[in-house]
C-alpha cells in the first residue's frame, strides 16, 4: 500500500495499533501526526521493549559504545581463539558498566516507566537480543499530549467496535475504525512451511544455517532475512551480496560436514529471540556483527578491515557504508 492510500484510509478514523516492536511505534506516530487529540491512536502492547531516542549517551553514540571492534573485544565469537576468549572474559564488568551507564542515562530521559513501556529484562539484554529500537520523533510528547494512548494487555479480542482488552467481556474496551497487528511473524514456521518432504521439515529447524544463510544439507536454496541483528536491513543486504557472490562462482561451499560444524559453532554464540512466553526463537547475530561481516568478506575475497587508520578501524562504528564498495 502506498503512502497516500495509508493516509486516507487511517485520516479521520479510530485507529488501534497491536504490537510494540519498531514497526508498532512507527505506525503509532504516523496515525497520531494524521489525526492529532481528535481522534487518538491507541497502542495495544503485551510486553515492553526498550527504545531509544537517537542513540546517543550523554554525547556519545551506541555505536562507538557498543558497535566498533573494541566493544566487540567483550563478548565471545566463535572461533576466536584462547587470547580472545580471556580478554571477553576479563572485559565483561566493562560491557557490564557501559550497559548499565546507558540504561541509567535512557531510564532518566525517555519516560518509558511512566506510560508501562519498561520491559523487564535489562538494556545489555536487550542489546544482545536485538530488541533495541529507536523511538520515532517526538513519541512521548505525543503521549503526553493525548493523541497516543498507551494500554498493555496479555491478549486482546475484537468485538463490533475496536477491541476488547484481556480477551474478557467485561475487559476495557477500546473503540477503532481499523485494527493494525503490527505483530511480526514466526519465521521459523514460515521456513518449515516452504518443504512438502517431512524430512526437509526437520532439517530446516533442527541444524543451523551456514553463514546464516544456507543450509549444508538442503542444496539449491538459500535464506536471506531469517537471523535478525540490532541493524536488521544492514545485516541483509550482507546476506545478498554473500548469497550473490556465491551464485556468480566467486567462491565455492565447503563440505557438508565442515558447514556444519561451523553452523554449530555460531550457534552457539548467537542470542536466540524469543517469540513470546515458551515460544520457539530466531537467531540474532547481537554483539558479533561485525565478526560475521569480516566471515563474509573472506568468503567473497574482500579485506574484511574497512576503515583507515588503526585508530578509525578499532574506535569507529561499522555501518552500511563500510561495505559499499562490494557489489
Amino acid at each position: 500500500m502506498g503512502h497516500a492510500a495509508a493516509d486516507e484510509l487511517i485520516r479521520g478514523k479510530r485507529v488501534a495499533v497491536v504490537g510494540s516492536g519498531k514497526s508498532a511505534f512507527d505506525t503509532v506516530a504516523e496515525c497520531a501526526a494524521a489525526n492529532g487529540g481528535r481522534y487518538p491512536c491507541a497502542m495495544i502492547c503485551r510486553s515492553g521493549r526498550w527504545m531509544v531516542n537517537g542513540g546517543f549517551v550523554w554525547g556519545v553514540s551506541l555505536g562507538h559504545l557498543f558497535c566498533n571492534r573494541l566493544a566487540e573485544l567483550t563478548v565471545h565469537k566463535p572461533r576466536e581463539g584462547l587470547a580472545l576468549a580471556l580478554l571477553a572474559i576479563l572485559l565483561t564488568p566493562l560491557r557490564w558498566l557501559l550497559s548499565k551507564l546507558a540504561e541509567t542515562y535512557f531510564k532518566m530521559q525517555i519516560p518509558m516507566e511512566k506510560h508501562g513501556m519498561v520491559p523487564e529484562e535489562s538494556f545489555a539484554g536487550s542489546m544482545s537480543g536485538c530488541r533495541l529500537g529507536v523511538l520515532p520523533d517526538k513519541f512521548y510528547d505525543r503521549v503526553e499530549e493525548g493523541s497516543i494512548l498507551i494500554k498493555r494487555a496479555r491478549s486482546f479480542s475484537f468485538c463490533t467496535d475496536g477491541l476488547v482488552l484481556d480477551d474478557d467481556d467485561t475487559g476495557e474496551r477500546v473503540d477503532a475504525d481499523v485494527v493494525v497487528l503490527a505483530t511480526g511473524f514466526r519465521g521459523d514456521q514460515k521456513l518449515t512451511d516452504m518443504f512438502v518432504s517431512a524430512t526437509f521439515k526437520q532439517q530446516i529447524v533442527a541444524a543451523p544455517l551456514y553463514r546464516q544463510c544456507v543450509h549444508p544439507r538442503i542444496p539449491q536454496m538459500a535464506v536471506i532475512g531469517y537471523t535478525e541483528n540490532l541493524t536488521s536491513i544492514y545485516t541483509f543486504e550482507m546476506m545478498a551480496k554473500w548469497v550473490a557472490h556465491l551464485l556468480a562462482g566467486a567462491f565455492r561451499l565447503p563440505s557438508v560436514v565442515r558447514m556444519e560444524a561451523s553452523a554449530a559453532e555460531w550457534d552457539e554464540h548467537l542470542v536466540m529471540r524469543r517469540h513470546g512466553e515458551g515460544g520457539g526463537g530466531k537467531p540474532c547475530l547481537g554483539g558479533v556483527s561485525t565478526w560475521y561481516n569480516d566471515e563474509m568478506c573472506r568468503d567473497m575475497g574482500y579485506e574484511p578491515r574497512r576503515k583507515k587508520g588503526i585508530l578509525a578501524e578499532w574506535l569507529q562504528p561499522y555501518g552500511p557504508a563500510d561495505y559499499a564498495g562490494i557489489l
